[in-house]
């Protein structure tokens, strides 16, 4: 059976409806542009509206923290593979970038002293300033406020439970591609939509659905970003780097890779232990997402996991401290509450109140490698030599990115990367537009591409997709996930080889409507395509560097030339390069490797001293992040909220 093919003329398509999909539908369509935004999800029901919903925004802790300052904390924490230019726009823009969101009606906490929204009172993982801010619905705020931002008016056009088939190009006389459009599957509508556009913005999210269930995301990130760019011939890069959220819950099977907590909610005195509880990692909450998440697998890998292959992250000492400890527990269940409810809905109450440890185990979290672009977030490509193989008329935002995070992204950062660069794709795409003209004769284009949809329908087989998707989670855990070595990486190969093979003996209905073999059908395509692309960046990256943890190798040294990796499609074939960065200034290196020395060895020191002056060092801090005032000192356990009031963290 054959699906209708249906025609639409727009400017720009944009693929998403999350931050950086709405963002970019937004700013295109206020230039002038026509736009269509296509999601298969509900309108903004995407990783954004399940997030703790804190955002970076330079300057909103300190006047001193400049852009310079934020750019280097990313290149840094990124082990120098970001793109200087995208980590100087992120820099650049936060502020403003946030501001556009408040406009669509995001409400933070106003501090009654500055008036101005109030970031946390701790530096997130990496930061070296305060500049997180946090909202009290988390990211339903933002959620409502991207919803708006589309819906406010009629100029966009938007459809939901459309599944993004194929970007579609033509060559040029100079062997370079441009977008001419994308073929979409319309499940609820069993059309098939040929969108003739000049401008294809991909903001559809992540891949950590790979991992299902050990993910903390939504289950429609299964990797379509860069498979469908890099079949179109995108490059990517740093496809290796996947965060891995250390603390997140192993059990019951329903509470499975939810949010536990953050190294900084660890506070003082957490600190991680194996199974025989033997200390692993210390100065939890100075460390990074990256640096918890390698010290429990790699526990794991030596045979010292817990039963659910995790570890204990241990906060009872922070509980004990007779004065400090009730103050903690306020900080831990005000700084993340959803992550904190988590906790309290699945495990003991002992375990909840911290007087016993929690057994944690990563998580995936969040692509920080991704479609390779500008700081404009249009594609482009070539490296050492070769020249630009990037898309003319194909942007990027979002998870869907590469280039501003490298090895480690840094707490807070991804709703503010999803407002600035979905603004800024959005102005790229209705610029190019603008000076686009679409040749209508190409729409023999898009007839090839949807014959091979067509054949899809009704295709007979033994085979079902879903099934297949849960083998292929399960390998990717096993030999993609927070460990890895060159035996799993290269089976890893040979089984995604196997696999695609048995892609033409799955069984799909010959229904039009809401054909859900067909949807499992591209999802498991798109799966396989991006484990792939992973694989062999994984393999090219012989080293242990951030989110990429190699057991058959040592770690990346800081002072070692930075590089990242590039992957793409030639015909068939994955292929991966290396493309040279830009290293940081060697006494930059030194003076940031001796300050992160220098407050380990302090957080170290603190743990070991007698607890009445540890005790009433911590009272201090507390009080202090916490804003309490001198007439409010005298507090009960059981009183603090009372005594914090609307002060308390959010």
């Amino acid at each position: 059976m054959r699906i209708n093919l249906v025609w639409k003329e727009y400017d720009v398509l944009v693929v998403g409806s999350g931050g950086a999909g709405s963002n970019a539908a937004e700013t295109a369509s206020d230039m002038g542009a026509s736009v269509l935004l296509v999601t298969k999800d509900p309108l903004s029901a995407s990783d954004t509206k399940i997030s703790e919903g804190i955002a970076t925004v330079r300057g909103s802790g300190s006047e001193d923290d400049s852009e310079n300052a934020l750019s280097e904390n990313l290149q840094l924490a990124g082990g120098d593979l970001p793109d200087i230019n995208i980590t100087s726009a992120f820099a650049k823009d936060s502020q403003k970038a946030y501001d556009k969101v408040r406009a669509n009606g995001l409400r933070p906490k106003i501090s009654a002293i500055t008036n101005n929204p109030d970031p946390l009172p701790l530096p997130m993982g990496g930061h070296t300033k305060r500049r997180s801010i946090g909202h009290k619905n988390s990211g339903v705020a933002f959620g409502h406020a991207n919803w708006n931002s589309i819906v406010k008016d009629t100029k966009i056009d938007y459809k939901e439970d459309c599944w993004l088939i194929d970007v579609i190009t033509e060559t040029n006389k100079d062997d370079t591609k441009s977008v001419v459009g994308a073929l979409i599957y319309d499940a609820q509508c069993g059309e098939i939509l040929a969108v003739v556009c000049a401008s294809v913005v991909v903001a559809s999210g992540g891949l950590s659905t790979i991992y299902f269930p050990k993910t903390d995301t939504m289950r429609g990130n299964t990797g379509d970003s860069y498979a469908i760019a890099a079949r179109a011939g995108a490059e990517l890069v740093d496809m290796e780097q996947i965060q891995f959220l250390p603390f997140c819950l192993t059990s019951p099977p329903a509470f499975e890779g939810l949010l536990g907590g953050e190294p900084v909610t660890a506070s003082y005195l957490g600190v991680l232990r194996d199974k025989n509880k033997k200390v692993i990692l210390d100065g939890v909450y100075l460390r990074t997402r990256a640096e918890c998440s390698a010290a429990i697998m790699k526990a794991v890998e030596d045979g010292r996991g817990t039963k659910n292959g995790g570890a204990y992250l241990d906060m009872t000492a922070n509980k004990r401290a007779p004065k400090s400890g009730v103050y903690f527990m306020n900080f831990l269940k005000g700084s993340l509450p959803s992550a904190y409810n988590n906790v309290r809905q699945a495990m003991s109450k002992s375990e909840s109140q911290c007087d016993d440890l929690w057994e944690v185990r990563p998580s995936a979290h969040y692509m920080m490698g991704g479609i390779r672009v500008d700081e404009n977030c249009r594609s482009i490509g070539g490296s050492n030599g070769l020249r630009n193989r990037g898309i003319s008329g194909l942007f990027a935002a979002g998870q869907a990115m590469g280039g501003l995070f490298g090895a480690n992204r840094l707490g807070s950062t991804s709703l503010t990367e999803g407002a600035v660069f979905g603004q800024r794709a959005g102005k790229s795409a209705a610029l190019h537009a603008q000076k686009s003209v679409i040749n209508l004769l190409n729409k023999k284009l898009f007839i090839e591409k949807a014959k091979r949809v067509h054949s899809l329908i009704g295709q007979k087989g033994h085979l079902h997709a879903s099934k297949i998707k849960l083998t292929v989670q399960k390998k990717c855990w096993e030999n993609l996930g927070p460990i890895r070595d060159k035996r799993r990486l290269t089976n890893t190969k040979l089984f995604i080889r196997k696999t695609k093979k048995q892609l033409k003996n799955i069984n799909i209905s010959n229904r039009t409507k809401w054909n859900q073999a067909l949807i499992e059908y591209l999802e498991l395509e798109n799966m396989l395509d991006t484990a792939e692309l992973m694989a062999i960046a994984a393999l090219e990256r012989d080293g242990s560097l951030g989110g990429h943890v190699r057991s058959d190798c040592p770690n990346i040294s800081l002072f070692s030339k930075p590089y990242s990796t590039v992957a793409r499609f030639f015909g068939n074939d994955a292929h991966v390069t290396r493309l040279q960065r830009k290293q940081t200034d060697f006494k930059k290196l030194i003076k940031f490797k001796f300050e992160e020395q220098k407050k380990f060895l302090g957080a170290k020191f603190l743990r070991l001293m007698p607890m009445r002056l540890k005790d009433n060092i911590l009272e201090k801090r507390y009080k202090k992040i916490m804003n309490i005032q001198k007439s409010s000192i005298t507090v009960q356990p059981g009183s603090v909220e009372a005594a914090i009031g609307d002060q308390k963290i959010l």
